[in-house]
């Protein structure tokens, strides 16, 4: 029968209790504190991207929870997008006498004085119109009078139309600017959700990295916290494969019985051969034994 040579007997016991070191003991489980993944809370900076989002929506104030960084609530809020109040101002101009406030207190003016020189005109005409009557002595006369309504017909068809240019002139421009106004206030919301999105989207991309970098580093915690449990094993493992070499490198200790005829020594070996089953390794000493009662 062949056995591991006796001098990697305390190699073997080594491997062995090193295993039962590493091992829970009855009723226990492993320690797996610091091996579980862990996820990253939400980095402060998307919070401030998902705050300006909520807001930009007409929402209140956000609520996270102190350990994910996770929304959990939303406050009150105004109920208003930041773009309505543009939308709002525009509507006002849709009235049909919002005009009004385009006109131009210059263009009020050059009527007034419009107004005040066909006037002076008008006065001088009718001047000029008694002194032509005077001079052909038909002053007072029904030619005269008529003269004179002619005139006045023919400056008011004249002054009426120059009047109704010019009031038609600057009715058009506050219409022009109206419609200029109401563009621009629903180009403005555009232009300030774009410009928002732009912010919220920087916040997000820096915090998304800041947040990555944090997950990195929870996943290195993890990844060396596996390591460290697994390193006694791997160790242990390449011991008992030395272990298992070497004795199946080393020739293994034959116990061969003596030739003996003698009735006493050959009890004796009955008798070690009987213990030796019982326990390989007394088996190995009562080869000893054997050998020196043969001896």
């Amino acid at each position: 029968m062949a056995y591991p040579q006796p001098f990697l007997d305390p190699l073997g016991q080594t491997l062995g209790e090193s295993l039962g070191s590493l091992l829970p003991a009855a009723g226990q489980t492993f320690d797996v504190t610091g091996l579980t993944p862990k996820v990253s809370a939400v980095s402060p900076l998307i919070q401030a991207a998902q705050q300006r989002t909520a807001t930009q929506a007409g929402l209140g104030t956000l609520q996270f929870s102190p350990d994910t960084g996770a929304v959990t609530g939303v406050g009150q809020g105004t109920g208003i997008a930041a773009y309505q109040p543009y939308l709002q101002r525009a509507e006002t101009l849709l009235s049909p006498t919002a005009y009004q406030q385009y006109m131009s207190p210059y263009q009020t003016e050059v009527i007034d004085a419009t107004q005040r020189l066909l006037n002076e005109q008008r006065a001088s005409g009718r001047s000029q119109l008694a002194a032509n009557a005077i001079q052909a002595g038909a002053y007072g006369g029904g030619r005269s009078g008529i003269a004179q309504a002619e005139y006045e017909r023919q400056r008011d068809v004249s002054d009426a139309a120059l009047l109704a240019g010019l009031r038609q002139q600057g009715l058009s421009s506050a219409q022009q600017l109206q419609q200029q106004g109401i563009a621009n206030l629903t180009a403005f919301p555009k232009l300030q959700q774009q410009l928002e999105s732009g912010v919220t989207s920087q916040l997000g991309a820096t915090g998304a990295g800041a947040q990555q970098y944090s997950q990195s580093v929870l996943d290195a915690l993890t990844q060396g916290a596996q390591y460290a449990q697994q390193f006694p094993f791997q160790q242990l493992g390449q011991a008992t494969n030395i272990f298992a070499s070497l004795a199946g490198s080393v020739p293994s200790a034959v116990y061969t019985p003596p030739f003996t005829t003698s009735p006493g020594l050959a009890g004796a070996q009955s008798l070690a051969s009987i213990y030796g089953a019982l326990s390989p390794r007394q088996q190995q000493a009562s080869g000893g034994i054997m050998s020196l009662l043969g001896a």
